[in-house]
């Protein structure tokens, strides 16, 4: 394969609800306006719709009190988001997809789409807690194929009217979708989760992007690895391997930004182009997010000129 052009490196700022009280959640608009005026190029929402108490024992280091954090729906948090900034994008990261009927999901981020003027990006996984989809009526098992199904039917919706589609688990046959991209635009979606020979071909064939997470432990060498593979997919199909877009965060450092940040240019050599901060993990207090942005985003300006 023939070298990929690299592209500059953006940042990425992660905002949960778990920074502020329940009753103080109208707070994380403060930290969108401040993110857009200081120069971030995306802010990123995440997900759970609901916590279970199975959640205790699946492995993930959830404690008893983790159940109560907020965590805001995404897409309508995003959408307020939307109506708070100027130029950010807007990145879920994630939406756990499968757990939405295919036609409202492809409706709800069609109009934040619309909403944001072309600023969002749908970042989606089907996630990992089973107590979740049991509450909300998802087979758990079949969550990867109502992933694959749910986005396929999304770009189908998104493309035109009317609009048809056929697999396993989403069946509809002459529907509207409206508004919807205009023609000659694109919703990017961002697939997350484990990189197996599935994950590739939903890359390839559905997406825009992929967000290794830290919690699939994997070093950067094997991230670099599987990007390679990801580009030459690309290639194979008959795609820019330059429009692919690998989202991936920090791990925290002893606590410590300027250390955290240490890591991007073996970040950037392994191709990963947009960078995540967790804002949570920087900000000792609710009242220290807005210094921990100001520093985020001041500190990522030495790594502007770095190409991934």
């Amino acid at each position: 394969m023939t070298d990929t052009p690299r592209r500059p490196l953006r940042l990425s700022l992660t905002v949960e609800g778990a920074m502020y009280a329940p009753d103080e959640q109208y707070r994380l608009m403060d930290v969108a306006r401040a993110a857009d005026q200081a120069g971030a190029d995306f802010v990123d929402v995440t997900e759970h719709v609901l916590m279970g108490l199975n959640t205790l024992d699946a492995g993930q280091g959830w404690e008893l009190h983790h159940l109560e954090q907020p965590q805001p729906e995404p897409l309508s948090t995003l959408a307020a988001m939307a109506g708070a900034t100027q130029r950010i994008n807007l990145l879920s990261a994630i939406v756990i997809a499968p757990l939405r009927p295919a036609g409202l999901l492809a409706k709800t981020g069609a109009t934040l789409h619309a909403l944001s003027r072309g600023r969002f990006v749908m970042g989606v996984t089907a996630s990992w807690q089973k107590d979740e989809y049991d509450a909300l009526g998802v087979p758990y098992e079949q969550r990867g194929q109502v992933l694959d199904d749910n986005i396929g039917a999304c770009r189908t919706l998104w493309a035109g009217a009317p609009a048809s589609f056929h697999s396993p688990t989403v069946n509809f046959d002459g529907m509207f979708c409206s508004p919807r991209p205009a023609p000659g635009e694109w919703i990017k979606v961002w697939f997350g989760g484990k990189f197996t020979a599935r994950q590739i071909r939903r890359v390839v064939n559905l997406g825009d992007g992929w967000m290794p997470y830290g919690g699939l432990r994997m070093t950067v060498e094997q991230k670099a690895a599987a990007i390679a593979t990801l580009r030459q997919a690309f290639v194979e199909a008959g795609r820019d391997p330059a429009t692919l877009d690998i989202c991936d965060g920090l791990r925290d450092v002893d606590g410590s930004l300027a250390r955290s940040m240490e890591q991007i240019p073996a970040l950037a050599e392994a191709g990963i182009n947009v960078i995540r901060i967790h804002l949570r993990r920087f900000s000792s207090g609710p009242d220290e997010v807005l210094s921990a942005i100001e520093e985020a985003t001041r500190r990522f300006e030495e790594f502007r000129a770095l190409r991934a």
